[in-house]
C-alpha cells in the first residue's frame, strides 16, 4: 500500500487489522469511503454514549432507532465523539425554553423523520458513487488506485453544507406552507389539493426489460415529474415506483401538473403513458405525508383514469373551466372503490 493512503488511514484511527483485511478482501476504496465520512475513533458503548450526552439509556437507544438504525451489542465501542455531540444537542432540545414545549415523543417523531429522508438521500449518492466504482474497475483501475484517488479527493465538506443549506430553504417553506395563511387552529389539516401520476402498463413492462433499463427509465420519469411540480410551484410528496404523489396550494397548479405530465408522457417514446387522477379539500398532514378521505379519491381516480387522462371530481373541474385555461369534460356518477358514486370530469389544458 502506498505510504499516501496508509497515512489517511492512520489519521482516522484505522487500525492495522482493518486495513490489512480490507487490502485482502478488496474493499479498501470502500474502507476510504466508511472513514472519510465517519472518520472520527469508536470509543463509546450505547451506555458510555448515553451517559456522557447527559440522558439514559432508554432515551438514547431511543433516537438511535428512530434515525434508522438497530440495537448495537451492549459490550460494542461503536459511537464517537461526534455521536455524544450530536446527542447532547438532541437532548438540548427537549430542555430549551422556547415557544411551547418539545416532548420525547415529538422529537422521536422528527428524528424518524429526518432519518428516512436522509437514508434516501443517500441511497441516492450510494448509487452514484457505485456507477463510477463499476465504470473504474471495468476501465481495469485496481481497488488500491481506486482508494487512493478517493482519499485524495473527498467531496464530503461540499455535499454536507448542500444538505445543510437545502434544508434551511425547505424548512423556510415549510413555515410558509405551514403558519403563514393557515388556520392554526386546526393544525391537523390544511386546505390544498393533490395529485397522483403513474405510468400505465409498467408493471407488465418490467418483466420484459433489464434491471438497467428499468431503473433508467424510473429515473426518467421521476426526473420530468420534479421538474414539472416544481417548476408550476408544487412539491412532491414521494414517489412510489412508477407513482408520483404531489401537492399543491390551488387546484389550478395541481391540474396543470398534472395535464403537462400526462402530456410529456405522451411525447416522450422511452416512457409509457401517464394517467392521473387530482382532488381539492382539507389535507390531514403528520410527519411530512398527506392523509385523508382527498388523497384517498384523487389516488382512487388515477386507478380509474385511461392512459393520458387526468380525472377529478365534477366540482373541482368545475371551478377549473370557470378560470378558461381547462377543457372540462363531464363524465357522470361512477362508482369509485372504497368511496362509493361521484361525480366525475376529465381535465384537458387548452392551448395558451
Amino acid at each position: 500500500m502506498n505510504r499516501k493512503l496508509h497515512r489517511f488511514f492512520r489519521r482516522r484511527h484505522t487500525q492495522d487489522s482493518e486495513i490489512e483485511l480490507a487490502a485482502q478482501e478488496g474493499y479498501l476504496a470502500l474502507l476510504v469511503l466508511d472513514r472519510e465520512v465517519l472518520p472520527a475513533k469508536r470509543r463509546y458503548t450505547m451506555a458510555e454514549l448515553a451517559a456522557k450526552s447527559g440522558t439514559d439509556l432508554s432515551t438514547a437507544q431511543s433516537l438511535w432507532r428512530a434515525v434508522g438504525f438497530p440495537d448495537l451489542p451492549e459490550e460494542l465501542p461503536g459511537f464517537t465523539d461526534d455521536d455524544v455531540k450530536a446527542m447532547k444537542s438532541f437532548i438540548e432540545t427537549l430542555t430549551a425554553s422556547g415557544i411551547g414545549e418539545i416532548d420525547l415523543d415529538s422529537s422521536l417523531t422528527i428524528a424518524r423523520v429526518l432519518g428516512s429522508s436522509l437514508a434516501t438521500a443517500a441511497d441516492a449518492v450510494s448509487e452514484s458513487v457505485a456507477d463510477r466504482f463499476r465504470l473504474a474497475r471495468d476501465a481495469g483501475v485496481s481497488d488500491e488506485e481506486l482508494a487512493s484517488v478517493i482519499a485524495g479527493q473527498s467531496q464530503l465538506p461540499q455535499l454536507a453544507e448542500m444538505v445543510d443549506h437545502i434544508f434551511r430553504l425547505q424548512l423556510r417553506a415549510a413555515f410558509w406552507r405551514r403558519l403563514a395563511l393557515v388556520d392554526t387552529d386546526h393544525s391537523g389539516s390544511i386546505p390544498g389539493s393533490i395529485g397522483f401520476v403513474d405510468l400505465v402498463g409498467f408493471t407488465a413492462l418490467s418483466e420484459e426489460i433489464d434491471e438497467e433499463e428499468l431503473g433508467g427509465l424510473v429515473r426518467r420519469f421521476n426526473d420530468m415529474a420534479y421538474d414539472t411540480v416544481a417548476s408550476a410551484n408544487g412539491r412532491v410528496v414521494k414517489t412510489i415506483g412508477d407513482a408520483v404523489m404531489f401537492v399543491a396550494h390551488t387546484p389550478e397548479i395541481t391540474a396543470d401538473i398534472a395535464t403537462q405530465i400526462t402530456a410529456r408522457s405522451l411525447s416522450d417514446p422511452a416512457l409509457p403513458r401517464a394517467r392521473a387522477g387530482i382532488a381539492e379539500g382539507e389535507l390531514v398532514v403528520r410527519q411530512g405525508d398527506y392523509f385523508g378521505p382527498v388523497v384517498n379519491l384523487a389516488s382512487r381516480l388515477t386507478d380509474m383514469a385511461r392512459p393520458g387522462t387526468v380525472l377529478a371530481p365534477t366540482e373541482m373541474g368545475e371551478q377549473l373551466a370557470n378560470g378558461g385555461r381547462f377543457d372540462v369534460h363531464r363524465l357522470g356518477r361512477r362508482r369509485v372503490r372504497d368511496i362509493g358514486r361521484i361525480d366525475i370530469c376529465s381535465i384537458k389544458s387548452l392551448p395558451a
